[in-house]
């Protein structure tokens, strides 16, 4: 997982599949990454976008892993799977676009 936000970090845009592919995989096979996980796909910004199901699978949990398994940790996982899932999902039908910041 450090190494896969390293190479984001270094590679950019160009090892974004192989990188979310591997944060993917670190978030589902050890909760305790998810903080960080998170933290890199907001980085990553709309090249997260195919990461939305497993950031609403989190959300949807009653207790997630997260650093420390602590309240503070979870509280702020579920904040950024918030903030990203409102950035990343595409808009309802019908829905008025939202206003610039």
């Amino acid at each position: 997982m450090h190494s896969a936000t390293a190479l984001w970090e270094l590679g950019g845009e160009a090892e974004a599949p192989a990188v979310l592919d591997t944060l993917l995989q670190a978030m589902a096979q050890n909760p305790a990454t998810a903080n960080h996980v998170v933290a890199c796909l907001d980085r990553m910004g709309p090249l997260a976008a195919p990461a939305l199901p497993q950031l609403r699978e989190q959300l949807a949990l009653p207790r997630r892993g997260g650093r420390f398994q602590s309240i503070e940790h979870d509280e702020e996982l579920q904040r950024v799977c918030r903030a990203l899932v409102a950035r990343l999902a595409p808009p309802a039908p019908g829905a008025p676009a939202p206003r610039p910041a």
